[in-house]
C-alpha cells in the first residue's frame, strides 16, 4: 500500500486594480533559481486554521488591509506536487478591503506591481503556480495542477 501523503495549504489572494492584478517581486531565496520570481501574494496555512482565516491573516501580515469574510472568493484551487511539500493552494479573489496595500515584507519581497493579464503572460519570471493559476481563472477553471517549476523563460 502506497504512503500516504502529508500535504501543506497555501493561500493565494488576486488583488485587482482596474484591470490590473497585484503581483510582489520576491528575491529572497525561498524561491531561489533564476533570481527572483513575480508572485502573488501568498503565506501558508497554519495547523488549526482554515483557508479563508489564513487569506484574511496573510493580508494583513503581508500587505497591512483588512479583509472581511464576505469579501473573499475561493477562484481556484491547485494541486502543487512542484513544491518542496506536496500541497494545494487556493486562490482567493478579494473584492474589498480596508487600508492601503504597502509591502510589509521588505525582507522577502524587493518589489510590488499591478500588471494586466497581457503583460503578465510577457513576464520572464513568473512562479509557475501563478501563470498557471491566473491562465486557468481567466479561463474560468477552477482546477489545475502544477507538476513542475518552468524555468524563468518559460
Amino acid at each position: 500500500m502506497a504512503e500516504r501523503a502529508l500535504f501543506k495549504g497555501v493561500i493565494n489572494l488576486v488583488i485587482r486594480q482596474d484591470k490590473k492584478i497585484l503581483l510582489f517581486f520576491r528575491n529572497d531565496g525561498y524561491f531561489n533559481y533564476d533570481g527572483g520570481w513575480w508572485v502573488l501574494p501568498a503565506g501558508h496555512i497554519e495547523q488549526g486554521e482554515t483557508a479563508m482565516n489564513a487569506a484574511i491573516r496573510e493580508a494583513r501580515e503581508e500587505m497591512g488591509i483588512e479583509i472581511a469574510p464576505a469579501d473573499i472568493k475561493c477562484v481556484h484551487i491547485m494541486s502543487n506536487l512542484a513544491s518542496r511539500i506536496q500541497g494545494f493552494d487556493f486562490f482567493f479573489e478579494v473584492s474589498n478591503y480596508t487600508g492601503t496595500i504597502r509591502n510589509c515584507e521588505g525582507d522577502k519581497c524587493v518589489d510590488m506591481k499591478y500588471f494586466t493579464f497581457d503583460e503578465i503572460k510577457q513576464l520572464k519570471n513568473v512562479i509557475s503556480p501563478t501563470r498557471i493559476a491566473l491562465n486557468a481563472i481567466a479561463n474560468k477553471q477552477f482546477y489545475s495542477e502544477c507538476v513542475k517549476y518552468a524555468s524563468a523563460s518559460k
